[in-house]
């Protein structure tokens, strides 16, 4: 996934319990899945690229706000920001408007998974989105591993 989008020179940035390993430095817990951001800019090049290379993209998400995909078995989506004038970034189109990531989110300082730099997106954008997710006009209350991973990120932020 990394390497396809790397070779379609698309950026794309690991969250959820993927990208906090990846800013932790190890893998923490099992994953049921692969979360990554994409910019909407991006949005139908990076569902090309990945079909082309082997992915099947399921009809499962607004398609303004994300694609999911399986490939080899992994189940991974890909979802969209949009860049507000003021540096921060939004997912302006979809049931999350109201979500609002830090100016820092989406940058090119990498995580790392095994001893291999990847992408993902920061502590600050990762600490946001969870923070906001119960407030936010179609959000839910947060689970218990939300709870622990924003004390972790709390404390990898401090």
């Amino acid at each position: 996934m990394v390497d396809t989008l790397s070779a379609a020179a698309i950026p794309l940035w690991l969250f959820g319990g993927w990208g906090l390993d990846a800013r932790i430095g190890r893998v923490t817990r099992d994953h049921g899945d692969v979360e990554f951001w994409v910019s909407r800019a991006d949005d139908e090049r990076s569902k090309a690229a990945l079909v082309a290379a082997g992915a099947t993209a399921l009809a499962t998400q607004p398609p303004e706000e994300a694609c999911e995909f399986v490939w080899d078995g992994v189940d991974f989506s890909t979802a969209y920001f949009d860049r507000r004038a003021d540096g921060s970034f939004i997912q302006v189109q979809g049931r999350f408007a109201d979500w609002v990531f830090p100016a820092d989110s989406f940058g090119t300082d990498p995580g790392v998974l095994d001893g291999v730099a990847v992408p993902a997106m920061s502590v600050a954008g990762m600490l946001a989105m969870k923070e906001q997710f119960p407030t936010l006009r179609n959000g839910k209350p947060w689970r218990d591993k939300d709870v622990a991973d924003i004390a972790v990120l709390r404390r990898l932020l401090a």
